[in-house]
């Protein structure tokens, strides 16, 4: 666990539900300031994370302001419960996150990361599965991502091979761009009427399309017009590729 992890995640349960109540984003902005001031006159001094006693002081009285219908109290009790919920199911300091279905990389998350992104789904989105491990359902439900408890070793190893891949994705996109740029005419993102092939890295590789691929006149000249075939042509005599089909933009991704 890094130390930020480590210092986050720190003395009692309800000093940890503080910080992620302070951290969370309110639909009620001013629920933001009634956490702060319920801190400053608790806490001993401004400048110091409030102790346990204090913390727990200070939960008890959001918990009393949650229930006693004060402005803002239904969305304030949500986020009380959430925090709950998560705390109650986030057990281990680091996970493997998978999306389902299978989207590119899996990822390491510490518990510290899991923490804040179950309290930002809310209860009805979170659930627990069996061996500890967690399942966060998207919202558009087309897609979900599955949370499973690795050990110190295993996160490490697989923080190195994150890194290994982007490193990878940055060299194969500047050799890409160095490959297409004699050739064809690439995308200039300072122009806000060009078009042209844009090159970029995505999650499992590297990507090739027509920008902007929502301006019919110019979406011509990359399916009709022979640039998506000269591009496919040129990057795999050097690249394995996979030419995707996405119904829209008919992307050429590189595969690392």
């Amino acid at each position: 666990m890094s130390e930020t992890s480590a210092a986050f995640l720190a003395g009692s349960s309800k000093q940890v539900a503080l910080r992620l109540l302070r951290r969370r984003a309110f639909s009620a902005g001013y629920l933001g300031q009634v956490i702060d001031l319920a801190v400053r006159e608790a806490a001993r001094s401004q400048f110091d994370e409030p102790d346990e006693r204090e913390a727990t002081r200070i939960y008890r009285w959001l918990t009393s302001y949650a229930v006693n219908r004060q402005p803002g109290c239904t969305e304030l009790a949500r986020a009380v419960l959430d925090v709950k919920h998560a705390q109650d199911l986030v057990r281990h300091a680091h996970y493997r996150a998978s999306v389902v279905p299978a989207s590119g990389l899996d990822t390491t998350v510490t518990a510290e990361q899991l923490l804040e992104l179950a309290t930002d789904a809310g209860r009805a989105r979170v659930l627990a599965a069996q061996g500890g491990v967690l399942v966060i359902l998207a919202q558009n439900e087309t897609a979900s991502t599955v949370y499973r408890p690795v050990s110190v070793a295993q996160a490490r190893a697989r923080r190195e091979a994150e890194r290994d891949a982007k490193e990878r994705a940055i060299r194969h996109h500047a050799g890409v761009v160095a490959l297409l740029r004699p050739h064809v005419r690439m995308a200039d993102w300072s122009k806000g009427d060009g078009c042209g092939v844009a090159v970029d890295v995505v999650r499992n590789g590297v990507s090739v399309e027509w920008w902007p691929a929502s301006l019919p006149e110019s979406w011509a000249m990359w399916e009709e017009g022979g640039i998506r075939q000269l591009c496919a042509e040129l990057i795999s005599a050097r690249y394995s590729v996979n030419a995707s089909d996405d119904g829209a933009h008919r992307s050429i991704v590189l595969l690392i």
